[in-house]
């Protein structure tokens, strides 16, 4: 009788299983990634640009781009905050996924309105308000492997721009941008490794995987070398980061 009842017991643990969806935590520990606090500092300072973008109609209209951008950010660099071994450090890190879970909607808003709902949802939950939005999500699935592009792009000059300073001549604030834009750079590249939609032979995904990983471990290393005014260092991690990206961009990228 206790057999029957434990295999039944194993088998319906199984069915749940296999009906129940699975979710992967990100490739890489994000502590390995970038400091918490640094990630958690560029999550603010995109929810400030958020508010700047959708104050009116007609600022959002002009800025719609940058309004995917900046939410797409605050959606990936949130899923760090939810699984980061170091949350605790973040004040509002029990509502990490319902920060997540606003920048989406913002993401795929199609207008002012549905945006601004959005981005009450994200202030929130950066408030401390926890909602019902679940810690896991797959990280292929945080944005759209596009808008992470336009993301990327839209911090690679600050990164560019910085590396070209000399120790003694680069500004404190220059230094926070740099390393900011690095730290950025490096955990979107998390989302890039797990979206492999783009890779259309299966034998090629793990060297599409093998580029993002370099690209991430480059950026890792170019915020801590900017954070230290090493420039020599600051400048290697960059140009090994862009060896990386345009090896998988000439691998992957669809020929016009």
């Amino acid at each position: 009788m206790l057999k029957t009842v434990l295999l039944g017991l194993s088998v319906g643990a199984v069915g749940l299983a296999l009906v129940l969806p699975t979710y992967a935590a990100a490739p890489v520990k994000i502590a390995a990634v970038a400091p918490i606090a640094d990630v958690a500092g560029q999550i603010d300072a995109s929810i400030k640009l958020l508010d700047e973008y959708l104050a009116s109609n007609d600022v959002y209209t002009q800025n719609k781009k940058k309004v995917r951008t900046e939410a797409t950010i605050v959606s990936v660099l949130s899923q760090a905050v939810v699984e980061s071994e170091e949350k605790g450090s973040v004040a509002w890190n029990a509502a990490a996924a319902d920060v997540r879970a606003g920048a989406i909607s913002i993401a795929d808003a199609k207008t002012y309105d549905d945006a601004k709902k959005g981005l009450a949802a994200v202030n929130e939950a950066h408030g401390g308000k926890k909602g019902a939005a679940a810690s896991e999500h797959e990280w292929n699935k945080l944005a759209k492997l596009g808008a992470i592009m336009d993301a990327v792009q839209s911090r690679s000059g600050k990164i560019r721009g910085g590396s070209r300073k000399k120790a003694d001549s680069i500004t404190d604030a220059e230094v926070a941008e740099a390393s900011g834009a690095a730290t950025v750079l490096a955990v979107l590249e998390l989302a890039v490794h797990e979206d492999t939609h783009e890779v259309k032979k299966k034998e090629d995904t793990p060297e599409w995987q093998k580029a993002a990983k370099e690209f991430q471990t480059q950026m890792t290393a170019t915020a801590a070398a900017f954070k230290k005014k090493d420039m020599a260092g600051a400048a290697d991690g960059w140009k090994k980061g862009n060896t990386a990206c345009n090896a998988c961009h000439d691998k992957f990228r669809e020929k016009e």
